[in-house]
């Protein structure tokens, strides 16, 4: 049986839940990306990555390709999350954007819908996303024809569900 590790970078603790639902599901090895290296690389056959989009782009990606590029006779999968919901489209371009011809590509990408958590989310990350969503109230008009009061308090919202992660689980076990 080839050995699994997942691993990850979380900044509001969607993408490491996902982590740690993978990783319970095949008995892999889990650890946060700052305690991950060449080293503990080569330690293993299959490495799973998960990381937040941010502006169409996947956290840390930059060094986990440099590993890629590296060791890539490694299997890689690749995974990122967000409040977006998706279909193929989104998905496809999500993976043009971060996976361009000129980089090493995992054998596995996929996109699970997260959530936005206000409260752990640092000051300019909030204050980016009212200034969005304000902006793009703007452009909507209401019945009566007036633009929509944009609402002052922003929520957080969890939308997470184990069952999206069932088409990666499928593929590691066949791997494996």
């Amino acid at each position: 049986m080839k050995k699994v590790l997942v691993f990850y970078k979380s900044k509001t603790g969607f993408t490491e839940r996902y982590a740690r639902w993978i990783a319970e599901e095949i008995g892999a090895d889990i650890l946060p990306i700052e305690k991950v290296n060449l080293e503990t690389i080569d330690s293993y056959d299959i490495l799973v990555f998960g990381g937040p989009l941010f502006a169409s782009r996947i956290s840390a990606l930059d060094k986990v390709q440099k590993w890629m590029e590296k060791r890539p006779k490694k299997t890689w999968v690749i995974f990122a999350t967000g409040a977006t919901p998706s279909d193929d489209g989104f998905v496809k371009s999500i993976e043009r954007i971060n996976f361009p011809p000129d980089t090493q590509k995992p054998a596995r990408f996929y996109y699970f819908l997260s959530g936005i958590n206000f409260e752990k989310m640092g000051w300019f990350n909030r204050t980016l996303i009212k200034l969005f969503a304000r902006m793009s109230q703007k452009n909507i008009k209401t019945d009566s024809g007036t633009a929509p009061v944009p609402p002052r308090d922003l929520r957080s919202v969890d939308l997470c569900d184990p069952i999206y992660i069932e088409p990666l689980l499928k593929y590691l076990r066949i791997k494996r």
